[in-house]
């Protein structure tokens, strides 16, 4: 119990003290609204794009229906452009951002660095909004996809002998087989 409080109070700490030196930098009000703004923005976003583009990503009973499979293809080649060009661009504006960062003031430098801030904060969100979409989009179509989710899937499949890992029937208990793992 000791080591759990101990490991509780280091935690603690060490995020005390990430927040104070982030509150000491001159860029701390862009991160403040960046922490506030990106989840609002992120979640907009992608029921914006997953309405634009006739994307479910809710888990429905049985496999998805043939317009959406045929049409994912291309939807996926889009949303892959979409995500990386927004990333691009939140690559871009961030270190403006640090640099030249929003002040309350109403001068020149001031106004650059409120631009450039929501320049990278929304930048931001529609990266992580694309990516969400890209994922859960992907996951219904097969679930060893994106590449890292399913040597994931493969690795705690393999681990434990789990078929739901795969999204596969299971088998037979005759025919189970644990594999070793050590």
């Amino acid at each position: 119990m000791f080591e759990l409080l101990f490991l509780i109070a280091m935690i603690t700490w060490a995020f005390i003290t990430l927040i104070q030196y982030l509150a000491g930098l001159p860029a701390a009000l862009t991160l403040l609204v960046a922490t506030l703004a990106v989840p609002l923005l992120t979640y907009s976003r992608a029921r914006t794009m997953a309405r634009r583009h006739g994307l479910t990503t809710n888990r429905r009973t049985g496999p998805p229906l043939p317009p959406e499979r045929f049409y994912w293809p291309a939807t996926r080649h889009w949303l892959g452009w979409h995500c990386t060009l927004a990333a691009l661009a939140a690559a871009l504006a961030w270190p403006v951002t640090i640099l030249w960062p929003a002040r309350p003031a109403i001068d020149t430098a001031s106004l650059l660095g409120w631009v450039s801030a929501m320049a990278a904060i929304i930048a931001l969100a529609e990266a992580v909004a694309g990516l969400w979409l890209y994922v859960k989009t992907s996951q219904r179509f097969n679930r060893q996809t994106p590449t890292v989710i399913g040597w994931l899937r493969l690795g705690l499949y393999r681990i434990s002998d789990n078929y739901e890992f795969l999204g596969e029937e299971p088998l037979p208990r005759e025919k189970r087989v644990r594999e070793s793992v050590y």
